[in-house]
């Protein structure tokens, strides 16, 4: 069929040998990263194998070197050494005696030999030798044991007659032989500068040294070397031609033990060496680059040879696969071609995956995109329901229970009850930067859902909703429920909501709680009881729960006497903030005294005591606009539900800021950092960026003290002034109808067009819409 030839560039086969080939890659990738992996591996043991070796030999010679100064000590110290070393030019019959008990002493000394080979003192005055088993004149201990080893008598005796001051030599250095030991000279008893009576000499046990050294050259078949602290060759299992070795890269050297690789004496060598912390005295291992790089090339040809037989066998069951699962999908597709009666190919790019996935997309598109509309769309549906639930919109006859559980949604019982909550503050949630006003108070009402929904589904349910600006849960009860029970259960959720998330997250709100109906039927009346619950936050104050159940009404009045009213302003005019504030106090405390007194009466008169206060200000004389400004504020926080303490001390605050500004026309001094800022705001409210934190960068003050300064000054939260006056200079652009509402709210700061309606309807009231169409409704009229 037509297609088939035309998939072969870009088919499926070809795909799949592609991916077979390049999964090739990952042993060969794995093999390379083993194969670098073990080289490392192999330096590193060779590397740690040498250190442990060194410090082996180091810990042995160190017990050699104690052991030969413990043995030269008791030596030295011998009495009848001592005695000798006096009397050594004309020896009598005591000196003998003192020589027979000596030679016991020294046998006694060096009975095991194991680290040291034997012993002598040369007695330059008397030239004759006590060695640790025999005694010897300077000529036959010379016939005997130096001249075998090529060593000059005079020279032997040179080097004797000089002053020594305890220190270890090599078998060349010390007499010029062919020997290849360690050799510890001390000269004892000096007396004069350059002159002793008898040097001690203590030859190490060298067949034991030399075992210490090839245990470390049967690792790796190096060389050791043993230096001094000058870095002067004293031993070496080199043999001939180590006294020629340049020594000079260890002073390069400052580390205790290191390990380096570098050419030496024209050799690429690994040389490890370790510093003794007691005779200071290095011990040297030198292996040829040669002798360490075999190991990592048979390691390097292994693997090479396992990569090739990797990519021979890969591709071949590469080609075997390919085709092989290729089959099944050949048959699949003239299936599909001959159903959908149309060519195999109808795109010359397309392969056969493109062309099945275009068949099935043809097939579910439909299907699918309802199952995604419905599934983006349920939780505004299932929210969209609880609120026309809540306020009895739904018509007569609707199928509730089918409805609902098709949102998960299954009732236990006909129980309910209905709580709301009103956000009072979550500012401490977020950081003084976050300025979109709108994300965040979704973010807190989603918080606030999901733990209040599982607190509530702890002993019943609860389904949460937000409506009116507020949320409100409905519980449904389980069965068997008493209304006490249910009552208390209520009451421990709100205050477990109220505790935890107020604890946890800095999130505080009022909770009213219905009574308990029996109905979902009733559900708009619990609603309605919540909300009558909910006004009288205005009396119980915010952060509180109130019951349904416990309001009581009274009849319709408070006091507020005309002689308090002028007291008030009579303080207020005198400058008097002590008097006025307890006025006010007194004014507040009789009417909340009253029994049950009904929030309308305290709206009342929260309105009228904001009247005494425009009325003091305007008898006081005073023309600050801002004064008037919070005054309105006021107002708007009443009808936006603010409580009577929190009236009460913005009230306090007025009369405070009026008192002041009395205070302040006395005295004419003006507070230039609070119109510093005003100004500043003024210049830079179209930054989105501007916030109490860049206002206090810029006048190099902390946040917390100029929001606290400028309240105290201005009377108004400074993020709420910046608002304000955003939305003061929205109102002008409002009129324009040219440009978009859109592009207004960013004109003037706001993050996001959905906070700029929010705050414009919070501060004037309306939306900006409507605002528009009243300014147009009135130039029409004007014109």
């Amino acid at each position: 069929m037509k297609g088939i030839t035309g998939w072969k560039r870009k088919g499926v086969q070809r795909r799949w040998l592609q991916s077979y080939a390049i999964m090739l890659l990952i042993p060969i990738i794995m093999m390379t990263a083993t194969y670098m992996q073990t080289r490392r591996v192999i330096e590193a043991e060779i590397y740690r194998a040498n250190s442990a070796l060194l410090s082996q030999l180091q810990r042995e010679i160190d017990n050699y070197m104690n052991y030969t100064y413990q043995l030269a000590e008791i030596i030295t110290f011998n009495s009848k050494v001592a005695s000798i070393m006096r009397n050594q030019k004309e020896l009598g019959w005591s000196e003998r005696v003192f020589m027979v008990e000596a030679l016991a002493d020294f046998k006694s000394y060096n009975i095991a030999k194991r680290n040291v080979d034997h012993f002598y003192i040369y007695f330059h005055g008397g030239d004759f030798l006590l060695t640790d088993n025999a005694y010897y004149t300077s000529e036959l201990y010379n016939t005997f044991f130096l001249e075998p080893a090529g060593v000059s008598l005079n020279n032997w005796k040179n080097v004797l007659s000089q002053e020594h001051r305890g220190k270890f030599y090599s078998q060349r250095e010390f007499t010029g032989g062919t020997g290849g030991g360690l050799i510890y000279v001390q000269s004892i008893a000096v007396q004069e500068r350059g002159i002793s009576p008898a040097t001690l000499v203590i030859e190490l046990n060298q067949q034991r040294l030399l075992s210490s050294i090839r245990n470390i050259q049967s690792y790796n078949e190096g060389n050791v070397y043993i230096l001094d602290g000058s870095n002067r060759l004293l031993v070496s299992s080199e043999g001939e031609g180590a006294e020629n070795r340049s020594f000079d890269i260890l002073q390069e050297q400052s580390g205790h033990t290191d390990t380096i690789s570098a050419q030496w004496d024209g050799e690429d060598v690994v040389l490890s060496y370790i510093q003794s912390n007691q005779s200071n005295w290095k011990y040297v291992y030198v292996l040829p680059e040669h002798l360490y790089s075999e190991k990592a090339e048979y390691v390097r040809n292994l693997t090479f040879l396992m990569v090739t037989v990797t990519i021979i066998v890969g591709l071949l069951l590469a080609v075997l696969l390919a085709k092989r699962n290729y089959h099944p999908l050949q048959r699949l597709i003239r299936n599909v071609a001959e159903r959908r009666k149309q060519e195999l190919l109808p795109e010359p790019q397309a392969n056969e995956y493109d062309y099945l996935e275009e068949a099935l997309d043809n097939a579910l598109d439909h299907n699918n995109l309802m199952n995604r509309t419905i599934e983006k769309q349920q939780q505004m549906l299932r929210s969209n329901l609880l609120v026309r639930l809540l306020k009895g919109k739904l018509q007569i006859g609707f199928p509730l229970q089918e409805v609902i559980s098709e949102y998960g949604i299954r009732l236990h019982t006909e129980d309910f009850a209905v709580l709301l909550f009103y956000l009072e503050d979550y500012s401490g949630f977020f950081r003084q930067d976050e300025q979109d006003e709108e994300k965040k108070r979704e973010f807190v009402q989603l918080i606030i859902t999901n733990i209040v929904e599982e607190l509530a589904g702890q002993q019943h349910q609860g389904w949460m909703t937000e409506v009116d600006e507020m949320l409100a849960c409905i519980v449904n009860f389980r069965p068997d429920t008493s209304p006490e029970a249910a009552a208390e259960d209520l009451r421990r959720l709100a205050e477990e909501a109220q505790r935890f998330i107020g604890n946890r997250f800095h999130i505080l709100f009022t909770v009213s709680i219905s009574t308990i109906h029996r109905s979902a039927a009733s559900l708009p009346a619990a609603y309605q009881e919540a909300l009558e619950a909910m006004e009288y936050r205005i009396l119980m104050g915010d952060r509180t729960i109130i019951w349904h159940d416990r309001i009581k009404h009274q009849e319709l009045s408070y006091s507020y006497p005309l002689e308090k009213e002028q007291q008030m302003i009579n303080h207020v005019s005198a400058g008097d903030f002590l008097h006025a504030r307890q006025t006010l106090n007194e004014i507040i405390d009789v009417n909340l005294g009253q029994e049950n007194i009904p929030v309308d009466m305290i709206r009342c008169l929260m309105f009228d005591m904001c009247s005494t206060m425009m009325k003091a200000a305007m008898e006081a004389n005073l023309e600050h606009a801002e004064l008037y400004e919070e005054n309105r504020e006021a107002i708007r926080e009443l009808l936006n539900g603010s409580t009577v303490s929190a009236m009460r001390e913005r009230m306090t605050l007025f009369l405070q800021k009026m008192c002041l500004h009395v205070e302040e026309r006395r005295k004419n001094h003006k507070f230039r950092l609070k119109e510093s800022i005003q100004a500043y705001i003024a210049d830079n409210y179209q930054d989105h960026n501007l916030s109490v934190g860049t206002i206090s960068e810029h006048f190099d003050v902390h946040p917390s003290y100029v929001s606290r300064y400028f309240k105290e000054q201005a009377g108004d939260n400074l993020t709420d002034y910046m608002n304000k006056y955003r939305i003061e200079q929205s109102k002008a652009l409002l009129l324009k109808e040219e440009i978009l509402i859109k592009d207004i709210s960013d004109m003037v700061g706001f993050y996001s067009i959905s906070t700029f309606i929010r705050l414009f309807k919070k501060y004037e009231g309306i939306t900006p819409s409507a605002y528009r169409e009243n300014g147009k409704y009135v130039d029409q009229s004007g014109t």
